[in-house]
């Protein structure tokens, strides 16, 4: 089970578009920084409910936290949650490009 983490914008990189071709069904992407702007890409809806997870404090610093707080198919994490998720993964592989 890999944890993915996106941070840059799907809409200015090919981050989210790359992590994506590599999911596996068991896998989980975490959405930080300008990642967070995924939540208004249609790519994402690719991925099964409950393997979606937004950092709140980047969310909110761009606009994005109600949104997510609107999708069923996305849990809003803090940092505790972000640790619990880097250990309950294994590898986890950040996407940046």
């Amino acid at each position: 089970m890999t944890l993915h983490i996106v941070s840059k914008s799907p809409f200015t990189s090919s981050a989210l578009r790359e992590c994506l071709d590599a999911f596996a069904q068991d896998d989980a992407l975490l959405l930080i920084e300008d990642g967070t702007l995924a939540l208004r890409h249609e790519a994402l809806e690719t991925v099964p409910n409950g393997q979606v997870y937004c950092l709140e404090a980047d969310a909110a610093a761009r606009g994005q936290q109600q949104l997510a707080a609107t999708m069923d198919k996305v849990e809003i994490i803090d940092d505790a949650r972000w640790v619990q998720l880097c250990t309950e993964h294994h590898p986890i592989v950040s996407w940046f490009r």
